[in-house]
């Protein structure tokens, strides 16, 4: 018998810490919608969202809900043609984002933005920006890539995209370039399939961080490889940060948002095995939770204390 979702996800599961848990990764927008999310976030403990948005939206956004909001905004492209202005505008936008409390600095650059633009992350016009982004302790919270799937079924062309390791070069090419700026590689890293490269990324650039967010993705890789997941997340507590990448569409009701959270709580903090309830077109029959149990120190550096310490 299905179970009705709506008792399903408004009942959290019990909390294995006890913790004001941090989500880093949301999107945002001025809809109505944007209510159900800080509704949702707050019935299951998590106090602050960094919510990414334009920052006209993240400013407006953040006078209506001032205690559950940080500010992540993104750059603006359409004048990428015109090097001048564009590190111009977005110098400005930096300036005026942090004078009103901006933390964080939301940059796509996944391969199909690299082939629609001509710009990949260590372009030169990037370079003033990201200079000025570490003298203002602004944070970088970077996609860069996606699913091992994605380059069968969308990235397959080699003529048009680069394989999904050349597409780290760019990345590194940061790490290495600006190492005061703090970065967050978003979905774990791109590459939650691959634990041993992001041990690599993590070995060698002491100013990177990864977010757990993209719950489908997440919970699908690293359910494969629980045993080896759950000790990368154990060797590498103080580089990880909650978030899951919950995106505030029109239309979309309280369940949606719930039920990614409630997700999030099993994966982490259980070692069940159950179905889930969220489709995943990128799985192979029947997506399923495989709980990683996480150690309670480790949830609490994760939910919170990391994040505390790098969005300062």
């Amino acid at each position: 018998m299905p179970v009705d979702p709506s008792v399903l996800f408004s009942t959290p599961p019990p909390r294995k810490v006890a913790v004001p848990i941090i989500d880093v990764h949301t999107h945002v927008r001025r809809l109505p919608e944007t209510r159900l999310l800080v509704e949702a976030a707050q019935h299951y403990g998590v106090a602050r969202l960094v919510g990414i948005a334009t920052l006209d939206d993240c400013l407006s956004l953040k006078e209506e809900y001032p205690d559950a909001l940080v500010m992540a905004a993104t750059l603006v492209y359409d004048n990428r043609h015109d090097p001048e202005r564009f590190v111009r505008e977005n110098l400005a936008l930096l300036e005026r984002g942090a004078a009103a409390g901006l933390k964080v600095v939301k940059l796509w650059f996944k391969p199909s933005f690299n082939v629609e633009t001509g710009m990949k992350l260590d372009d030169p016009r990037l370079a003033p920006i990201f200079a000025r982004m570490g003298e203002l302790g602004l944070v970088a919270l970077i996609h860069i890539a996606d699913p091992d799937i994605w380059w069968v079924k969308y990235y397959s062309d080699r003529t048009v995209y680069e394989t999904k390791e050349e597409t780290y070069r760019q990345a590194e090419n940061v790490l290495a370039r600006y190492p005061a700026l703090k970065i967050i590689l978003a979905h774990l890293g791109g590459d939650p399939e691959h634990l041993d490269h992001l041990e690599q990324l993590l070995s060698s650039y002491p100013n990177l961080y990864l977010d757990t967010s993209a719950t489908k993705w997440l919970v699908r890789e690293l359910g494969k490889q629980r045993e080896a997941a759950r000790d990368f997340f154990i060797r590498w507590r103080e580089r990880l940060l909650f978030g899951t990448d919950l995106v505030v569409r029109p239309g979309l009701p309280l369940d949606h948002y719930l039920s990614r959270y409630w997700v999030h709580q099993l994966f982490w903090e259980t070692d069940v095995v159950c179905p889930s309830p969220i489709p995943d077109p990128d799985c192979e029959g029947t997506p399923m939770i495989r709980g990683l149990d996480l150690p309670a120190d480790v949830l609490h550096s994760l939910y919170h204390d990391n994040a505390v310490r790098v969005l300062g």
